[in-house]
């Protein structure tokens, strides 16, 4: 039996939605996906390369450093300083640079890259080197220093940018220290003096709290006894500011040991003492020859 359109339309709507429903089950419910627009690049970080000149010279444990310029490349997440450097040796001995080598600010202090090696430097001459630290964004350059050594011992200090203060060399300071002293037979004369914070014969250097004070002379046995006269550190002592009496220190490079022959003069002798930094302050040199005694006072100025 045929049935009436009205009928017929009915019919057909029913089976259609159950096979739209059929094929939605077939894709197991996927959502079509949506489209949506590409997210906007972010540009990367600009280093920006920043050189210093601190032309400075420092002086440290034998040797001397001229620490002659930096180029730091750096974004807002860290980046690089690379640091030239001359390290010159004065001695004969073959030398290098062992103390910590550190790049600071403020609290931040930064070694070397790993791996980063100094240069051993022959005597009589200079190595150059560059060394690279690596540093994150909040280091602040316009603060920077380098600095030498350990935290016990004088440290050198030099900022990267060359006005800034806190400048320390530790450069050795000559002393106005000229004259003679008597004692019986035995005579000094007094050619110079020197202030230092290291021992640049052992290739150290010395604690915070002292400094060493070398008194260059010659001596003269004025007498014809043949068998001359045997000077040695016992002869020479110093009076310190505080009334303290010091000896030459005793590392074999301080005082003399020499056979005075009589009537000669023996040039270029040293007694070097190891005093309370800063190093100034009111000295009376002591020399002692049996119950002889001859004393030559000297002051040692602030710089």
């Amino acid at each position: 039996m045929r049935l009436p359109a009205a009928l017929r339309h009915h019919a057909v709507v029913p089976g259609f939605a159950l096979l739209v429903a059929g094929l939605l089950a077939a894709c197991g419910g996927d959502a079509l996906p949506s489209l949506s627009p590409s997210p906007t690049p972010v540009p990367l970080p600009t280093p920006v390369t920043t050189s210093f000149a601190p032309g400075a010279t420092a002086w440290y444990a034998g040797l001397i450093v001229h620490i002659d310029g930096a180029v730091a490349v750096v974004d807002a997440s860290g980046g690089t300083v690379a640091l030239d450097m001359r390290l010159e040796n004065p001695g004969s001995d073959l030398a290098s640079l062992e103390a910590p080598l550190m790049l600071i600010s403020g609290s931040d202090a930064v070694d070397p890259v790993r791996g980063t090696v100094l240069p051993d430097i022959p005597g009589g001459s200079t190595a150059s080197t560059t060394v690279v630290f690596e540093v994150d964004g909040a280091f602040d350059l316009g603060a920077g220093a380098v600095r030498i050594g350990r935290a016990a011992e004088h440290e050198v200090v030099v900022p990267l940018a060359a006005d800034t203060a806190g400048l320390i060399t530790l450069e050795p300071r000559a002393l106005a220290v000229r004259g003679s002293v008597q004692a019986g037979t035995l005579r000094i004369v007094v050619s110079a003096g020197e202030l230092r914070a290291d021992l640049p014969d052992w290739g150290l250097e010395l604690p915070r709290s002292s400094v060493a004070l070398t008194l260059t002379y010659s001596a003269t046995f004025r007498s014809d006894f043949a068998g001359g006269f045997a000077f040695t550190g016992a002869n020479v002592s110093l009076v310190l500011p505080d009334g303290r009496t010091i000896a030459a220190r005793p590392d074999g490079h301080s005082a003399p040991a020499q056979v005075l022959r009589p009537g000669a003069v023996v040039t270029g002798l040293v007694s070097r003492f190891e005093v309370p930094a800063p190093g100034t302050g009111a000295y009376t040199l002591v020399i002692t020859n049996g119950s002889a005694i001859g004393k030559r006072p000297f002051i040692v100025k602030a710089p």
